[in-house]
């Protein structure tokens, strides 16, 4: 094996590094987009959002907003990841 070649093992770290930086530039830009992805009311009741092993976290000012997006949760998701480009949010968690 030369010095050139990569094994399977680091082939694989590679891609997942770099994977992971692009899942969280994805994910970085659908925070900043959010105000017009979900339209100023969703947004401006929205408290914190953030992404972690799949799952997608919207956390809401008041139990009522939270309510309301608890229904819409697939329709969110659809919305994420067509922004994305792809299914990277497999879960959304209203909380």
């Amino acid at each position: 094996m030369s010095h050139h070649e990569f094994s399977l093992g680091d082939a694989i770290d590679r891609f997942l590094k770099e994977r992971g930086l692009k899942d969280k530039a994805d994910i970085h830009r659908v925070i900043n987009e959010w105000p017009k992805l979900m339209g100023r009311a969703i947004s401006e009741n929205t408290e914190q959002i953030w992404f972690r092993e799949g799952k997608f976290y919207v956390r809401m000012k008041s139990p009522v907003w939270k309510n309301e997006l608890s229904m819409a949760k697939s329709k969110i998701r659809e919305v994420v990841n067509r922004e994305i480009g792809r299914d990277l949010v497999e879960e959304v968690k209203i909380i």
